[in-house]
């Protein structure tokens, strides 16, 4: 196993009791990093804190967050702050929006989507920024979705709010390149996750037909033909917040097997 050197570095992954957000903390985990971890369900949290915690001979640092409060971001941050003196690594991921075509979306759920997968991110780099400037530097690493590269139909939603993170992390990238903090995303397209069966469920009730038939409308554009595996997308994102890719910063990474054509 190639070491990332990771070791001790302090992680802060939210969104992390299942998904994409618990793949990126057991690979971290597994090289050696601090963990901390959030999310709504602090018991299954906390179970899978601990496995983490006894796999990779580190410590792991569980905690309810709620990403629609500010106030619960600024508790979460402050708590790993004082636990370990600084954030290393943030890991910005954040639930998924509603799906659905655009004029069936009221202003309501706009607002919804906005307090649940933007207005997080934004509340945690404020917390976090300052951190990783008076430790000389850091990594950050936001979640975002193909839909950022290629519009996604019946995804609106997802597709606005996560191309504002996309714009957000890219100028970041260039204020903060002089703190040696990097700042990337990672753009996934269908893995296999909860939030990917509930999205094929969505597209089965739309359209009035079978799992199998809208599990095809979704790897229809895939060239590999298969759902990407969580494990391997937390992998390349413990690459990404590594030494290995001191030299990447401002990208925004297709984790998509070939969907999106965009360069």
């Amino acid at each position: 196993m190639m070491d990332l050197g990771l070791r001790n570095k302090r992680a802060l992954v939210t969104a992390a009791s299942r998904g994409l957000g618990l793949a990126c903390a057991r690979a971290l985990g597994t090289e050696g990093a601090r963990v901390a971890m959030t999310g709504r369900g602090i018991d299954s949290l906390e179970r899978e804190a601990e496995a983490i915690a006894r796999a990779g001979q580190t410590e792991t640092l569980p905690m309810a967050m709620d990403l629609r409060d500010h106030a619960s971001i600024a508790r979460g941050c402050d708590a790993v702050l004082r636990r370990w003196g600084g954030i290393d690594i943030l890991i910005a991921n954040t639930p998924g929006p509603a799906a659905g075509p655009f004029l069936s979306i009221d202003r309501a759920a706009w607002q919804v989507a906005l307090d649940m997968t933007l207005m997080p991110v934004i509340d945690l780099l404020h917390r976090v920024i300052p951190s990783m400037r008076a430790n000389g530097g850091g990594r950050i690493l936001c979640i975002t979705t193909v839909g950022v590269k290629t519009a996604q139909p019946s995804m609106v939603l997802s597709n606005a709010t996560r191309l504002a993170m996309t714009g957000i992390a890219k100028t970041l990238s260039v204020e903060l390149a002089s703190d040696n903090i990097l700042v990337n995303t990672l753009c996934p397209g269908p893995i296999d996750t909860d939030r990917m069966v509930g999205l094929i469920d969505s597209t089965r009730r739309e359209k009035g037909i079978s799992r199998e038939q809208a599990e095809a409308i979704w790897l229809d554009e895939v060239p590999l033909r298969r759902m990407g595996r969580a494990e391997d997308f937390g992998k390349l994102a413990s690459v990404l917040v590594s030494d290995i890719a001191s030299y990447v910063t401002g990208a925004a990474l297709a984790v998509d097997g070939g969907k999106s054509r965009a360069y």
